[in-house]
Parts: structure tokens; C-alpha cells; sequence
């Protein structure tokens, strides 16, 4: 089945419809999870925190006129769930303030944070796209931050294939992301 595109999805959102509400979901989900992990740093909760999320979000009646808006209202309202949270653990004064000033910047900070986001969510499922030995020795170099030598002996391989595994794998990310920044800019020079 065919993935609705974003006039499709916010228009069958506007309706009601069940399958524009789960491509909404399944759309920015990974996004806001990454968010809402920035602003928590606790990820055990980051999931619950986006499901509040699209509780209010599925729950308002609000109809939407761009995709921007609604995606601007889903962002808006993970970050003040988050924040609530924060509220609720009953962090030290020190540091709620300290939380609550780092997230309450101006809307191009605002913005700037949602394209963080949707941008490390778009590498991760660039990643996935790997063949198996290459995500492999780049997850545990970049995420569990393994030295060549450390993957090499976790995986049982050469140190110097690890390396190249690892360069490869950067390489062929490189020109994944490059190839979409080129084809949205192909998109918006369409448009404009």
C-alpha cells in the first residue's frame, strides 16, 4: 500500500479519517521521540511522553490549513509535555530553571530544534537502510562509541576490516543524505 502524501495526510486528518491519523503518527513519531529524549534525558519515558503527545494531539478538533501547522502544533505540544514532566518529577529549583530557560528560546531556536530532530531521525532510518556488517560496526562505533579495536574484537574481525566497514558505512550515509538534501532542493526550487 501506497504511503499518503502530506496533502493527502492532512486533508484525510481534517476528515477524520483512521489511515491519515496513523500516517500522522507514523510520520513524526520518531521525530518527536527524538525531541522529547533531548529535553527529558530520560529515554525510558520519551515514548510515553510522545504517546501523551498524540493522546492531545488525536483528542483536539482542531482542522489544520498546511502540514507546517500541524506539525508545529505536534511539536508544540510535545515540548510543553515534556516540559510538564520535568515539572511533575519535582526537579531541584536549580535545575527545573536551568531546564526551563535551555527550552524556552525564540521560535527560530523552536524551529531549529524540530529540524534537529527530523533531521537525526531521517539518519536513523538512513541507517537501517545498511547492509547488516556495515550497520553492525556502525552503531557500535557511533552510538557505543567502540573504538576500531573494540568492534574488532566484539565482532570477531580484523581491525582493518572494521575500519573499512566503518568508512563505508559512512560513505555510502554521506551520499544517502546527499542525495536527499539535493532532491528537496530540487523540490523547493519547483515551488518557488
Amino acid at each position: 500500500m501506497q504511503p499518503l502524501s502530506k496533502i493527502e495526510m492532512l486533508r484525510g486528518f481534517n476528515q477524520g479519517k483512521e489511515k491519515a491519523r496513523n500516517a500522522v503518527y507514523h510520520h513524526y513519531h520518531d521525530a518527536l521521540l527524538i525531541m522529547s529524549r533531548r529535553i527529558t534525558r530520560d529515554s525510558s519515558d520519551a515514548e510515553d511522553l510522545v504517546n501523551d503527545t498524540f493522546g492531545v494531539f488525536f483528542e483536539c478538533k482542531r482542522s489544520f490549513d498546511e502540514i507546517r501547522d500541524l506539525r508545529n502544533f505536534l511539536f508544540q505540544t510535545c515540548r510543553n509535555i515534556c516540559i510538564n514532566y520535568l515539572e511533575r518529577q519535582k526537579l531541584g529549583q536549580k535545575k527545573y530553571a536551568e531546564l526551563q530557560e535551555r527550552h524556552s528560546y525564540p521560535d527560530e531556536d523552536f524551529y531549529a530544534d524540530i529540524s534537529y530532530s527530523e533531521t537525526r531521525a531521517l539518519v536513523y532510518e538512513r541507517i537501517g537502510t545498511l547492509p547488516k556488517k556495515l550497520q553492525i560496526v556502525f552503531r557500535l562505533r557511533y552510538f557505543d562509541d567502540l573504538s576500531n579495536d573494540e568492534v574488532a574484537e566484539v565482532l570477531d574481525i580484523a581491525v582493518k576490516t572494521a575500519y573499512n566497514r566503518y568508512s563505508d558505512a559512512r560513505r555510502q550515509l554521506k551520499w544517502d543524505l546527499e542525495q536527499i538534501k539535493n532532491f528537496t532542493l530540487y523540490l523547493l526550487n519547483l515551488f518557488l
